[in-house]
């Protein structure tokens, strides 16, 4: 299993990443504030499970290639990423570490417009739709079966362009889909 995650600049430019499922956050366990940086932001994103193997989706089609969607939060370790943009290095540790993808329990998915947002100490920072995204989940699909094979039960995190920084220990984060929370855990 991979998680296949789309990931914007500030320009809204895209492009597709891959991790490995080491980086998965369940079950609502608390995140830990890693020991390589000093600063920490997140992305708060929808998430697809693939129902299907598949290779060069086309768009019209993709939508048959995913069957449950949750909600999920991509951790990224600032400090560590801003050093090896210096470096001119690749940044892809810096949000591909242990439990740096946190995703909720899965629901069917039924086509509909899906609303989510992010809770940061009990202050809504974002709210957004499955409409509202630069990249819909269909265009991702096809997007990302392009460069990789899709397999029954890898994730598709369809990303965002927004980024909340500035995380600390001890901050509490929810996550909705709809009036449902889905995620609610703790930075340690």
């Amino acid at each position: 299993m991979k998680l296949l995650c789309a990931e914007y600049n500030e320009q809204g430019s895209f492009t597709v990443g891959v991790i490995g499922d080491n980086a998965l956050l369940r079950n609502n366990n608390d995140f830990y504030f890693p020991a390589f940086t000093r600063e920490l932001s997140c992305v708060p994103q929808l998430v697809f499970r693939a129902c299907k193997l598949g290779k060069g989706v086309s768009e019209r089609f993709a939508g048959r290639y995913y069957n449950e969607v949750g909600v999920g939060l991509r951790f990224y370790a600032d400090t560590l990423e801003s050093e090896l943009k210096m470096k001119g290095l690749p940044c892809g540790v810096a949000a591909a570490f242990d439990d740096s993808a946190a995703q909720s329990e899965l629901r069917d998915y039924q086509g509909e417009n899906v609303n989510y947002s992010l809770q940061v100490n009990e202050t809504t920072v974002f709210t957004g739709t499955m409409r509202e995204l630069p990249l819909h989940a269909d265009e991702f699909v096809a997007l990302a079966s392009g460069f990789y094979m899709i397999k029954i039960g890898d994730f598709f995190y369809c990303g965002n362009p927004y980024r909340y920084r500035g995380l600390q220990i001890g901050d509490r984060l929810r996550m909705y889909m709809g009036e449902e929370c889905m995620m609610d855990f703790h930075i340690r």
